[in-house]
């Protein structure tokens, strides 16, 4: 039966406290997430059996209410329900350290994680066809649509810099702006011109383009002639300090450390400038003291800051690739049940600028799949009609990674099958880390996005890859199909309430 989200959005603002209630609302690609003044007001146990409504979880000062696919539609009826001031200045709940890191990464890449997974698919896509003889790399239409496949991530930081604004309260207009000086083609010249690029850009064909330019006299000519910059010029500075040249495409942690910082310079200069120039000089000052301290400060520490947390991970996965996957397979559905998940994609985009690859998300896949199986495992095992048809929607969206349904619905509902799908996930990871698969580009790993693990050259490392999440799909099944599960009776599942009353 269909779900009327309507109705269910008047449940769901009415059980949270009310429109006076909610401070924010935002959602992610299966949750509601509401920020509350006071979270005392909710009814969690009346709020569950809303129809539509799979679970709900009080996680990094916000109270999460699980949807699945349907989010959208939900969101947009609470929209129409819920009045927030968007000026307004109210103190949010207080939360741990490790919390409010959480809710301020899942807040700033959640909004546009999938149109950035449509740029990786689209990369995979024209690769495979590519390597099949399907198009040709010289063609028009390949080398468009690889410039549009790339354009995502090129400009990932005016995608930061716009939530990130919206988070700290930023006007995202400035933020935007500032970003783009940082990816602005006078900008890049510079980089080209000192020789910094080369370093820098992921794309092989870049780098190739600029050794090139390096070592041959002609090529160098023609580039200082284009950017206007001679190769040997002095190094730039601002007010006397140097600036260290980096560059700033797909980056992420400078630009979050930016929009932060300018948050503090927006509400200094909105409190001490006269009303009458206010709205102009505002932002003026916001731009012409952020981008140059960005340059000089900013920059330098968010570039450390990233390449230690990445050098981290990638030290423990070349110690032993396998015994990652193993980890990574065994623990990513229990971090996504905690709402700690989120803290991984600084360092997965990360690779994606520094290395051009990521290895995470090669092992992350298997964990999917592990859960996906582990889930249609309870499909074939159960009798009840109304389980099987459950099950089987939340199997086939997981397979999507989509894995929420899954774990809440039927995973935490039964137990066993949160056993067995990391368990396979786990097995399936260590063949993953054995083959080294990685991800070639952003992904939601599913089985709508295999192009993106594939590369022509790495064929190897893509059979691995199908294999380790074959392996923990059946796994899974296979484990949760012999674990079996408690039955309807012996699991108190709430009824869900009549549409027209709470």
């Amino acid at each position: 039966m269909a779900i009327n989200y309507a109705d269910s959005a008047k449940q769901i603002v009415e059980l949270i406290g009310g429109d006076g209630n909610v401070i924010s609302v935002t959602h992610c690609a299966t949750r509601l997430r509401f920020v509350l003044k006071e979270m005392a007001k909710v009814d969690k146990e009346v709020l569950k059996r809303v129809q539509g409504v799979i679970t709900v979880i009080e996680s990094s000062g916000q109270l999460q209410v699980v949807i699945g696919n349907h989010v959208g539609d939900a969101y947009r009826e609470v929209q129409k329900l819920v009045q927030v001031d968007e000026n307004a200045v109210v103190d949010a709940p207080k939360v741990g350290m490790v919390n409010h890191l959480m809710d301020i990464i899942s807040s700033i890449f959640a909004p546009f994680l999938y149109p950035l997974a449509a740029c990786g698919v689209l990369q995979g896509l024209i690769s495979f066809f590519a390597a099949i003889g399907w198009m040709d790399p010289a063609s028009g239409t390949f080398r468009i649509l690889n410039f549009v496949s790339w354009t995502g991530f090129t400009f990932l930081p005016v995608m930061v810099a716009f939530t990130a604004a919206k988070k700290f309260n930023v006007n995202p207009f400035t933020a935007v702006i500032a970003a783009c000086a940082l990816v602005s083609p006078d900008y890049m010249n510079m980089l080209t011109a000192n020789k910094i690029i080369l370093a820098n850009s992921a794309d092989p064909a870049v780098q190739a383009l600029m050794q090139s330019a390096m070592e041959n006299p002609v090529i160098n000519e023609a580039i200082v002639n284009l950017v206007g910059v001679p190769l040997n010029s002095a190094p730039l500075s601002f007010l006397g300090l140097p600036v260290q040249y980096l560059s700033y495409t797909a980056s992420v942690i400078p630009i979050i450390l930016m929009v932060w910082a300018m948050s503090y310079v927006q509400r200094f200069f909105e409190r001490i400038l006269p009303v009458v120039v206010r709205n102009l000089f505002t932002p003026m000052f916001c731009l012409a003291i952020m981008v140059p301290l960005t340059l000089l400060a900013f920059g330098p520490i968010g570039n450390l800051i990233g390449g230690a947390i990445g050098g981290i991970y990638n030290t423990l996965y070349h110690l032993s690739p396998s015994i990652a996957g193993f980890v990574v397979g065994a623990v990513w559905t229990p971090l996504v049940t905690l709402g700690v998940h989120w803290g991984i994609t600084p360092v997965t985009v990360g690779n994606y600028a520094t290395l051009g690859y990521d290895t995470f998300t090669g092992l992350q896949a298997s964990a999917v799949f592990g859960i996906a199986g582990a889930v249609f495992g309870v499909y074939f095992k159960a009798k009840d009609a109304e389980l099987k048809s459950m099950t089987l929607s939340a199997g086939v969206t997981a397979l999507f990674g989509i894995t929420e349904p899954a774990i809440y619905g039927v995973a935490l509902r039964f137990k066993r099958p949160l056993i067995c799908g990391c368990l396979a996930g786990a097995i399936g990871g260590t063949v993953a880390g054995a083959f080294n698969a990685v991800s070639w580009s952003y992904c939601i790993p599913g089985i709508a996005v295999l192009p993106v693990f594939f590369k022509e050259g790495h064929m190897a490392q893509f059979l691995g890859f199908l294999l380790s999440i074959g392996v923990a799909f059946t796994l899974g099944v296979i484990f949760s199909w012999m674990a079996g599960f408690q039955t309807d009776a012996d699991v108190s599942q709430p009824q869900p309430l009549k549409s027209e009353a709470v």
